[in-house]
């Protein structure tokens, strides 16, 4: 072989083993790289099942996940204490729990989840290892491998049974109340009913006897004043009747939520009620179209306005009427220059029957009727006064 030809193969061999070198330091450096992510990997995938296994023991309701045949494959410590069966030393099969009588309706449930791959507030009864009978609601939906080929059923079991409990107690008292409200009103008719026909009897019988004894009261001041009380008692009683007929239908009308041009309905008060002489009636400002019921809220104006007239100075009285448009609440304010009210006293006229004075036309039921529409409304009442400092009537109604 010639030198030429040899010298040609040594830069060949040099050029390979160059080449090699350089293909091996890459080989090398992409052998580091790829560990380094393969341990990056390792640690995410570790860190991702540890994350996992915390929340699976965190989950504060059971969470149970079977086979397609209803054996339990793992359960959180919630399952384990809810079922009483420890995995650990025995298996469990979610359809042995179920109540006799609700297993056709499971059943069905099971299938519909078999068939949509979700079934949610699926409710029913089931046993725990003790035996006792527990309503639960279940949301669960299916496990699928690669295939897409459902392999698995995993859900939240919450258990309700005091939830329902509760609300069977609710609604039985609800029914009760609703009974012994219908039973209450229709007490309060009947009563008023009877005991209007005899007042209207003592009234005449003792308008007669005004009138055959006429020349004896003439002359005897006292017994003419004491045919006067007699009157006035009377009239106070026919008051007081008409009163709890007022206040048993408060909650009797339909609560319809229309829009109520509260302006009109003051106007419409202060052209009805008597208002004396010495009072004036300022209403400060355009008042708000607001949802509700027409005949309540003129009910509840009226009453507050009624009263503030009554209670206010008795040589120039002053009632004003305002409001106050907040963020979630309209506040209004009905009030008087009057002789107030001490504080003692501020919680006690609210309630029915409940009067500061002995005016025959005083019920102590037109504050109670304020309260009672209030409530009806889920707002708030309130006063502010003090003795000759006047009275602030102030009612919240929610927008």
């Amino acid at each position: 072989m010639s030198d030429s030809k040899i010298e040609l193969l040594e830069k060949a061999l040099k050029r390979e083993k160059l080449a090699r070198k350089e293909a091996e330091k890459i080989l090398e450096e992409k052998s580091l790289e790829l560990y380094e992510v393969n341990q990056n990997l390792i640690t995410v995938l570790d860190e991702k099942e540890i994350q996992l296994e915390s929340l699976f023991k965190t989950i504060v309701d059971p969470y149970i996940l079977m086979d397609l045949y209803g054996n339990v494959v793992k359960m959180n410590d919630a399952a384990t204490t809810f079922f009483g069966y420890n995995l650990e030393k025995q298996s469990f099969n979610v359809t042995s729990t179920l109540y006799k009588e609700d297993i056709p309706y499971a059943m069905k449930s099971y299938s519909e989840l078999l068939e949509k791959g979700v079934f949610r507030n699926f409710r029913t009864r089931v046993y725990n290892k003790k035996r006792e009978v527990r309503w639960i609601e279940i949301n669960s939906s299916l496990v699928f491998d690669k295939d897409n080929n459902p392999v698995f059923a995993h859900g939240i079991v919450r258990d309700i049974t005091e939830d329902l409990k509760f609300q069977n107690e609710r609604e039985e008292l609800l029914r009760n109340l609703t009974i012994s409200n219908k039973e209450l009103n229709d007490f309060a008719h009947v009563v008023s009913h009877d005991l209007k026909a005899p007042l209207r009897s003592m009234n005449a019988l003792v308008t007669w006897l005004q009138e055959d004894f006429s020349s004896v009261i003439k002359d005897n001041e006292e017994i003419d004043q004491n045919f006067h009380l007699l009157i006035k008692k009377i009239d106070k009683m026919d008051h007081l009747i008409n009163g709890i007929l007022k206040y048993a239908g408060v909650d009797k009308v339909e609560r319809s939520q229309n829009k109520v041009n509260l302006s009109i309905v003051l106007k419409e008060i202060i052209e009805n009620i008597q208002v004396p002489k010495h009072v004036s009636i300022n209403v400060l400002e355009e008042f708000p179209i607001i949802r509700g019921d027409k005949f309540r809220l003129h009910q509840l104006f009226q009453n507050l306005i009624s009263n503030a007239i009554k209670y206010a100075n008795k040589e120039q009285g002053e009632v004003t009427v305002s409001f106050i448009d907040l963020e979630n609440n309209w506040e209004f304010k009905v009030k008087d220059n009057g002789i107030g009210i001490e504080e003692k006293y501020h919680k006690k006229i609210f309630d029915v029957f409940q009067t500061l004075d002995d005016n025959n036309s005083s019920t102590g039921v037109g504050l109670s009727i304020v309260n009672k529409i209030v409530s009806l409304y889920g707002g708030k009442v309130w006063v502010n006064s003090g003795i000759n400092k006047g009275t602030s009537f102030h009612i919240s109604l929610p927008k």
